[in-house]
C-alpha cells in the first residue's frame, strides 16, 4: 500500500513538473514556415510530448466535462465565476478535474492510514475521514477563492493612484485609449491585466463603455464596477471624461481611507483573540495555581492537625 502511495505522489509530481518545464513549440515560427529547415531536429522532438500532453489534456477535459454536467448547475457556475475572476489559466473541466484528483488523492490516503494501523476502531477511523475528506475536498476551493481575494485586494488598492495617472494623462491632452495604454505600462499586476484586456478589447472594435463594463464584470471589484457606470452615465450626459474620473479617484481614495480606519478599529477586537488563548493562560498557569497549591497544603496541614 506505500508502494502505491509513493507511486501516486510520483506521479502526480511528474504531470505537474513535465507541465510546467515541458518544451513549449513555436506555433507562429511553424506557421511562417521558420522551423522548416530543423523540421527534422529538435522540432520533431516535440512531438511525443505533444501527443502525451493531448492525452493527458483529453483525459482531464473528458472528466471535468463530465463533473460539470453531474454537479449541481449554481456550483458549476460559480467555479466558473471564479475562475475568471481569478484570471486563472486553468478552465472548467480542468478545474474539476484537478479537484477530482485531489479528492482520489485523500482518499487512496484515508485508507492507507485505515490499513496500516493495527487495531483501529470506529472512532478513529471516523476521526480520520473527518480530518482527510474535507482537506481533499476543499483545498483546490479555497486556493482558488484566495487567489480571487488576493486579486481584488490588489486591484483595490492600485486603483486610485491607476485612476490619478489616467486623469493627469487625459488632462495633458493624451486620448483616451492612449492613456489607458500609458497607465498598463507604468502599472503592474492585476491593474496592468485589467487595462490591458480593456485595451485589447476596444482594438477588437468593442466600444468603450462596454468593454470598461465587461472588464469590470469580470473582476468583481465594486470600485471598478462604480467607475464603469460613471464613464457610462458620463458618455450620456456629455460631461468631461477627465471630470467624472477625478471625482472618482477622490471617491475611491475616500474609500481606501475609510476601509483603512475600519481595519484599525478592528485591530483591539482581534487582538483579544491571542490574548484569551496565549497570555491568559499563562497569567493564570503564574498567579492561580500557586495559590491553589498553597491551598492544598494548608488544607492538608489543618487535617493533619
Amino acid at each position: 500500500m506505500l508502494f502505491l502511495v509513493a507511486l501516486l505522489v510520483f506521479g502526480s509530481v511528474s504531470a505537474g513538473a513535465w507541465e510546467v518545464l515541458r518544451p513549449k513549440e513555436n506555433v507562429v515560427g511553424r506557421r511562417l514556415g521558420l522551423d522548416a529547415p530543423a523540421a527534422a531536429g529538435p522540432a520533431s522532438a516535440l512531438v511525443p510530448g505533444a501527443a502525451r500532453r493531448g492525452l493527458l489534456g483529453r483525459v482531464s477535459g473528458g472528466l471535468g466535462s463530465l463533473l460539470a454536467r453531474v454537479l449541481p448547475g449554481n456550483f458549476v457556475r460559480q467555479i466558473d465565476r471564479m475562475l475568471v475572476m481569478a484570471n486563472a489559466p486553468w478552465s472548467l473541466p480542468g478545474f474539476l478535474a484537478t479537484c477530482a484528483f485531489s479528492v482520489v488523492t485523500g482518499l487512496v490516503l484515508l485508507t492507507y492510514v485505515i490499513t496500516s494501523i493495527d487495531g483501529i476502531t470506529s472512532t478513529q477511523i471516523f476521526t480520520y475521514t473527518i480530518l482527510i475528506v474535507p482537506f481533499s475536498v476543499l483545498i483546490p476551493y479555497a486556493l482558488l477563492r484566495r487567489r480571487v481575494k488576493t486579486r481584488q485586494k490588489l486591484l483595490i488598492r492600485g486603483l486610485p493612484d491607476g485612476i490619478d495617472l489616467l486623469v493627469t494623462c487625459i488632462e495633458a491632452g493624451i486620448g483616451v485609449d492612449s492613456a489607458f495604454a500609458m497607465v498598463t505600462e507604468k502599472s503592474e499586476g492585476p491593474l496592468a491585466e485589467t487595462f490591458a484586456l480593456y485595451l485589447r478589447q476596444v482594438g477588437l472594435g468593442r466600444p468603450r463603455r462596454e468593454a470598461l463594463n465587461y472588464v469590470a464584470q469580470r473582476s468583481g471589484v465594486p470600485d471598478l464596477l462604480s467607475l464603469a457606470a460613471a464613464v457610462a452615465q458620463a458618455e450620456d450626459l456629455g460631461t468631461t471624461l477627465g471630470d467624472v474620473l477625478r471625482v472618482q479617484a477622490e471617491e475611491l481614495r475616500l474609500a481606501r481611507r475609510q476601509r483603512a480606519q475600519t481595519a484599525a478599529q478592528r485591530a483591539p477586537v482581534l487582538m483579544t483573540i491571542p490574548l484569551a488563548l496565549c497570555f491568559l493562560p499563562a497569567m493564570g498557569a503564574v498567579i492561580v495555581v500557586p495559590s491553589i497549591l498553597n491551598l492544598i497544603n494548608f488544607a492538608g496541614h489543618l487535617g493533619g492537625r
